[in-house]
């Protein structure tokens, strides 16, 4: 956390005021689903919870919250609603991708308050072609998140340099509706489409260095992350959201299943001791994914944070990643188990548990919460031989 006095609400607070909204975030679930986005009411009432500036620097009258604060704070809106915890997940943290950038940029940026409602979309990489004063870039990136709420877009390309971030105001890009899934509906993360856009000089980096602890911005503020390598800020955000969607389905199910009668037996399902004891295994799950992902974090902070003591080792990273991945699987069987002992009636259109079934199979997929692969990975760097091709940038 930053020293720097700020009148920004407090961790405690933001969560307060989170904890309000999951009624709220579960009554307009449906309807989010069916606009395929957050409703406007929704991004407006994170605007006015502060969520916006949750992560922006104190300096410049953010509440700089730590990764902890923010993984607690994304889990409470993902247990209103898992598409509205995603969206608010990235519109807070992806301030700190710009906030990564040097004055210059920042100066447009942060021209009329201290954030920029920002979607980040890295693949497939776009190209950036060299002009006078800058590039002229084209691409089709897939899944903006968040991309009809924003108001900057921060993008990858390939240059005759290198590996570029580059980023545009989305007014200037053309939004493609691509988002049909069955799950995460809500989150209307649609392709982003460039063609031939000029982006001056200022509002590109090399992505190497913009994606490090190197980056241009770090040195120009006293909140931590924005010096932290860009994956250990974002990663987190796809295990919170599940823990939090896990929390709940454990409520669901807790609310409806003593209403529930077994047909052959007339027994209620919650005096059967086999419902009792699924029940206390996905509770248990669901405690161990939290207490994993916050000792990831904490990790983060001991490796990455300014009292470092030295760069972060193989052996660091694996703990760190097979962290928030094993918390993200955790959630995942927890919802697994409630499902199926929550009956066939919860399929029926309109059920919150239904949702929750949908949107967890479309999360299990994204890459950031692939234990198996991680498990393989970090496997090998914890047996001390190595990580075999995996991108070391992104381990």
């Amino acid at each position: 956390m930053s020293t720097t006095t700020t009148t920004a609400p407090t961790a405690s607070e933001l969560i307060a005021r989170a904890e309000k909204l999951v009624p709220l975030l579960r009554e307009r679930a449906s309807a989010a689903e069916n606009l395929r986005r957050q409703p406007d009411e929704t991004i407006e009432d994170f605007s006015s919870a502060g969520f916006f500036t949750a992560m922006v620097p104190a300096e410049h009258g953010g509440s700089a919250l730590g990764l902890s604060e923010f993984a607690d704070l994304v889990r409470v809106l993902s247990r209103g609603d898992a598409s509205a915890g995603w969206i608010a997940a990235f519109l807070i943290s992806h301030s700190t991708l710009l906030y990564r950038y040097g004055a210059q940029a920042q100066g447009e940026f942060f021209a009329d308050k201290p954030y920029g409602l920002t979607v980040a979309a890295a693949g497939p990489p776009g190209t950036a072609t060299p002009v006078e004063g800058g590039y002229t870039v084209s691409g089709t990136w897939r899944f903006g998140s968040g991309v009809l709420h924003a108001e900057w877009a921060a993008l990858s390309a390939m240059s005759p340099d290198g590996p570029l971030s580059v980023v545009v105001p989305v007014s200037e890009t053309e939004i493609v509706d691509t988002w049909h899934v069955p799950g995460m509906k809500a989150t209307g993360s649609n392709d982003i489409k460039l063609e031939g856009l000029f982006v001056p000089r200022h509002r590109t980096v090399s992505f190497p260095v913009y994606s490090s602890e190197h980056n241009e911005g770090a040195a120009l503020t006293e909140y931590p992350l924005i010096g932290y390598p860009m994956n250990r800020t974002l990663n987190l955000i796809h295990s919170a959201v599940a823990i939090g969607t896990a929390d709940a389905a454990l409520e669901l199910f807790a609310a409806g299943i003593g209403k529930r009668v077994r047909m052959q037996t007339r027994q209620k399902q919650i005096d059967e001791p086999i419902t009792r004891q699924t029940y206390g295994k996905a509770w248990d799950l669901v405690q161990v994914a939290g207490l994993q992902l916050h000792d990831a974090l904490a990790h983060t902070d001991r490796v990455y944070g300014r009292h470092s003591t030295g760069p972060a080792t193989l052996a660091d990273r694996a703990r760190i990643n097979l962290g928030l991945t094993g918390a993200g699987q955790k959630a995942f069987q927890a919802i697994d188990l409630v499902v199926r002992a929550a009956g066939a009636s919860i399929f029926r259109t309109g059920d919150p548990l239904e949702r929750i079934v949908r949107d967890t199979q479309v999360m299990r997929n994204h890459a950031a919460v692939d234990f198996e692969t991680m498990a393989s990975v970090a496997g090998g760097a914890l047996l001390g031989v190595g990580i075999g091709d995996y991108a070391e940038p992104m381990f």
